[in-house]
């Protein structure tokens, strides 16, 4: 009757709808074991698919379908559609996981090959749809997977690596050959045969456009799972590396290419540097479609940013790659087009020819000689924030501008000299050892002589991690007063960034994802706090009797903060086995994205002002990191390159024993003392990522007299009294100042003293 018609098709509609049949029909053509289905409905349709000549047809219409039926249900990045019955049923049975893996990797060769008269049409699109499908339900499915997880299952560790263990069973999907193969496709879809805006706007039904149509729905497809990758491989790094950093490489983008010498339209430039997009992505909700792709960005995502990015390269495939997968080109490769960009921007906000011809016309006609451009500013050392935030913060946007600074000592003198550079970089290396290092940090790494003129007027804005990095201070939450700080401190870091600053502060990593406008995951935690991370997770495997005896409710207890209900109601709903997930998932959210989010926000605000959030998106966080700091991974520093970029002055020469004494002592020093002697001289302990060479000012080292009275007034070589110095620095300078040591004995004993000790830096 029609009432059992109305059942039979709601019924049917089920069993597509939630994927039980797509799953079984894929079962059944991928797998290499068939077994039978649970529905008998579908038995006298599978039976026939075990003839060979049915079973490549029934593959294609198939793909075909289950292509069709992803393009409705995934979207651009990976969470769009989380909750979707249908992808999380392909997605979580492993059976139909590794035969869609294993049929799409079969045809790589196909897709990344020129096309050929002797493969059907019809053929290449499967492949491009069986592959496409693969990556929307594996990007689906390694969102419930944790990194353990994916390291047991999907990561086959070298023979040398000892730094993980495998602990479970492996499986059948190895995540370094998806890194792999996703490069050699993407490579032909980006690089050698790009998909243009047409393939998806002009789409019509004849085989050739049908083809073009997958191949770009591969690409989309293709980065949303090779950039999850790419994040876990971040999130990863430190601990183990499920692939080298150059199996992300694209071959042609491995070196420098034609147009890195000049890579910048500076009017575009102009553009994007003025744009403050403050908004944060939120990687777990994805509105996007493929509706307005154009020439230039492949996926239409809403952000404008990402579109200005693109036009600001001369090279529209190099723009493509670096908006959507940057991790396509190196990193040294990728700061070099970094620093194009600020060198451009500064052309505009840094200019001084103008006034350069005014201040030589005013002192042409005896007037007082003014450089005019710059910003002003007069700090006195012992307020050294309050003048600044004062001074500084007012600025906004024009803190890109050169600023000149003027010390007022603290008997109230204004120090002498003009600010040619080396006193800014002086001053904001204290103001952000002043600013973002906590008081308990700072004296238990100890500070040197000038210690005593830093005085701390403000509260601790940051707090030490157990991993020992920074993250916003939290007890100051709701305090709406402090949020300006926040701001400041945004644009502080980021005036370090743009004047290329080598800064001490190690950052981490889920602030620097908020840096990045990233949303942070469960994972993240354990870059935050290991051990919270390793309890946390550990009431996935709890029993639920076990569960019950913690008496756990869904509300977060701080003593930074007032008691927290993660759900409405949540002091009154119980923790259980069957809602622990959420439990878990709602407290790390709660921890890492919501509390200290306006005192995070207030620092983005500050920060774009000075570096818009499209430039720093061409890093990783841990990139980040590299680019604030240096590169915290390089054991010791790089002498060769230190004694090749190394100037001299006081009539010093290479050639000159004590200089071959102390490089000798330099090459000697144990890593950790070569960056003792950096930071020493530089004030970073880091070297910079572009090599000595790049260092302004230039390194240099000069001599100075043996000896000194006890008023620090030099003695006269040959009298044999006085003092014998120690060597000091002008770390404003990048100035080693080296008396003439007599012998390589006493030149590295006096050398290893005063780096150890700390001592020696004169603030000039």
């Amino acid at each position: 009757n029609h009432g059992d018609h109305v059942q039979l098709l709601v019924s049917l509609a089920e069993k597509i709808g939630k994927g039980e049949w797509i799953q079984q029909l894929g079962n059944a053509l991928f797998s290499s074991t068939q077994s039978s289905p649970s529905d008998s409905t579908l038995l006298p349709l599978l039976a026939s698919l075990s003839l060979s000549s049915w079973q490549k047809q029934a593959r294609v219409a198939y793909t075909g379908a289950l292509a069709t039926v992803m393009t409705t249900c995934s979207g651009i990045k990976a969470g769009r559609n989380a909750a979707s019955p249908l992808l999380a049923r392909l997605a979580f049975h492993a059976p139909f996981l590794h035969g869609l893996w294993e049929c799409a990797s079969h045809n790589v060769s196909m897709l990344t090959s020129q096309p050929s008269k002797a493969v059907d049409s019809s053929e290449l699109t499967s492949a491009y749809e069986v592959f496409s499908s693969f990556c929307d339900v594996f990007s689906h499915h390694l969102l419930a997977v944790n990194d353990d997880d994916f390291l047991n299952r999907y990561h086959q560790p070298e023979q040398h690596d000892r730094a993980f263990e495998v602990t479970g069973p492996k499986d059948h999907i190895n995540s370094k050959d998806i890194v792999l193969t996703l490069k050699k496709i993407l490579n032909d879809l980006y690089w050698v045969r790009p998909v243009l805006a047409s393939d998806i706007t002009n789409a019509q039904n004849d085989p050739e456009s049908i083809l073009r149509f997958q191949r770009a729905r591969l690409l989309l497809s293709g980065t949303k799972l090779w950039n999850s990758l790419h994040e876990r491989w971040c999130r990863l790094f430190r601990v183990v590396q499920f692939c080298n950093e150059d199996s992300w490489w694209f071959p042609h983008l491995a070196s420098l290419g034609r147009h890195d010498n000049n890579p910048i339209i500076q009017s575009q430039v102009t553009t994007l540097g003025d744009q403050g997009n403050d908004d944060m992505d939120d990687s777990s909700v994805e509105s996007a479609s493929m509706d307005g792709v154009d020439e230039a960005a492949p996926m239409s995502a809403n952000d404008a940013g990402g579109d200005a990015l693109a036009s600001t390269f001369r090279d529209p495939k190099v723009a493509r790659v670096l908006t959507y997968i940057p991790q396509a080109m190196p990193f040294s490769r990728r700061v070099n087009l970094f620093n194009s960009l600020l060198e451009s921007d500064k052309l505009r906000t840094q200019d001084e020819t103008a006034s350069f011809r005014q201040m030589m016309m005013n002192l042409d006609e005896g007037e007082e000689a003014e450089m005019l451009g710059r910003e002003r500013v007069t700090i006195r050392r012992d307020e050294l924030y309050s003048d600044s935030k004062q001074s500084l913060n007012r600025l906004g946007k024009r803190l890109r501008k050169r600023v000149q600074v003027t010390f007022v000592n603290k008997h109230g003198q204004e120090e002498a000299g003009i600010d040619g550079g080396g006193v800014f970089k002086e001053f904001l290396d204290d103001l952000i050892k002043d600013a973002f290092l906590p008081q308990t940090f700072r004296e238990e790494e100890g500070g040197g002589e000038d210690e005593d003129i830093l005085s701390r007027s403000h509260p601790d804005f940051f707090s030490v991690t157990p991993l020992q990095t920074l993250k916003v201070n939290t007890t100051s939450d709701g305090d709406d007063a402090i949020l300006s700080n926040y701001e400041f401190l945004g644009r502080v870091l980021g005036k370090a960034i743009y004047e290329s600053i080598l800064v001490e502060p190690q950052f981490c990593l889920p602030f620097l994802n908020k840096l990045l406008g990233k949303q942070n995951s469960l994972d993240d935690l354990k870059n935050l706090d290991s051990e919270y991370y390793k309890n946390l997770k550990s009431l996935r495997h709890m029993s639920a009797q076990e569960i019950d005896d913690l008496g756990l409710t869904f509300e977060l207890h701080d003593s930074a903060t007032a008691t927290i209900e993660l759900l409405p109601g949540g002091s009154d709903i119980p923790v259980t086995k069957q809602n622990v997930i959420q439990y878990i998932h709602l407290v790390s959210h709660q921890k890492m994205n919501v509390r200290g989010s306006r005192q995070t926000s207030a620092f983005l605000h500050g920060f774009r002002d000075i570096i818009p959030a499209q430039w720093v998106r061409l890093f990783s966080a841990y990139e980040l990191q590299k680019l604030i700091s240096g590169d915290d991974a390089v054991k010791g520093i790089d002498v060769q390159g230190m004694m090749s970029s190394m100037r001299y002055s006081g009539g010093l020469h290479p050639s000159q024993p004590i200089v071959q004494w102390l490089w000798k002592a330099v090459e000697e020093m144990t890593p950790d003392q070569q960056r003792k002697f950096l930071k020493f001289m530089t004030s970073c302990s880091r070297q910079p990522l572009l090599g000595f060479s790049s260092m302004v000012p230039a390194p240099c080292i000069q001599q100075t007299r043996l000896r000194e009275d006890d008023h620090g007034n030099d003695v006269a070589e040959g009298l044999g009294t006085g003092n014998i110095r120690l060597p000091t620095s002008s770390t404003c300078m990048n100035l080693l100042k080296l008396p003439k040591y007599t012998s390589a004995e006493m030149l590295k004993e006096k050398l290893l003293y005063a780096i150890e000790s700390a001592s020696g830096f004169e603030l000039s």
